[in-house]
C-alpha cells in the first residue's frame, strides 16, 4: 500500500509540473506564458523573470526567452512555421538581440525533414545536414557536410520492432 501511495504522489507531481501541451494552448487560445520566480534574498522577497513563451494560433512556440538568475535576458529563440505546422526556421539571439545561430529546415514531398542548414552568428553557412528516410517514413541516415560541402559525419539509424 505504501508503494502505491508513493507512486500516485510521484505521478501527480509529474503531471502538475508538466507545461501546457500544444493542444491545450490552442484550445484555450493562449498567446503567451510568462514565468517569474520569487525568492527570499537577505530577508526580502525578490521577484525576477525566469521564462517567456509566445504562441501562434496553431499552438506552436514562436518565441521563447530565457533569463539569467538576475532576471536579465540570456537568450531568445525565434521560430517560424509553414502552413503544415513544420518548423522552417529557428533563430537564436543573445541577450543583446545579436544572432548567435540560425537553422533553416527543409522538407520533402512526404513532409519529412530532408535538410537542415546551420548558419553562424555572421549568417554564414556553417554546416548542412541531409536526411534519408525509408518507405515507412523513418529516418535511416543523416549526413553532415561542412560549409564547403565536404562530408564530415554520417549517422545511421536502425530500428527494432
Amino acid at each position: 500500500m505504501k508503494n502505491y501511495t508513493i507512486a500516485m504522489l510521484l505521478l501527480a507531481t509529474s503531471y502538475l509540473s508538466y507545461g501546457q501541451s500544444k493542444k491545450e494552448v490552442k484550445k484555450n487560445k493562449i498567446k503567451t506564458v510568462s514565468e517569474q520566480i520569487t525568492e527570499n534574498v537577505g530577508g526580502k522577497e525578490v521577484t525576477r523573470n525566469d521564462g517567456y513563451k509566445k504562441f501562434n494560433k496553431q499552438g506552436e512556440v514562436i518565441e521563447e526567452a530565457e533569463y539569467d538568475k538576475y532576471g536579465k535576458l540570456k537568450r531568445k529563440v525565434l521560430s517560424k512555421y509553414n502552413e503544415f505546422d513544420d518548423k522552417i526556421e529557428e533563430i537564436i539571439v543573445d541577450g543583446n538581440n545579436h544572432q548567435v545561430e540560425r537553422e533553416v529546415y527543409k522538407y520533402d514531398s512526404f513532409k519529412e525533414k530532408s535538410e537542415v542548414l546551420h548558419y553562424n552568428e555572421r549568417n554564414e553557412l556553417d554546416s548542412k545536414s541531409v536526411y534519408t528516410t525509408n518507405a515507412n517514413g523513418l529516418k535511416t541516415e543523416k549526413k553532415t557536410y561542412d560549409a564547403k560541402g565536404k562530408l564530415i559525419q554520417v549517422k545511421k539509424y536502425t530500428y527494432g520492432f
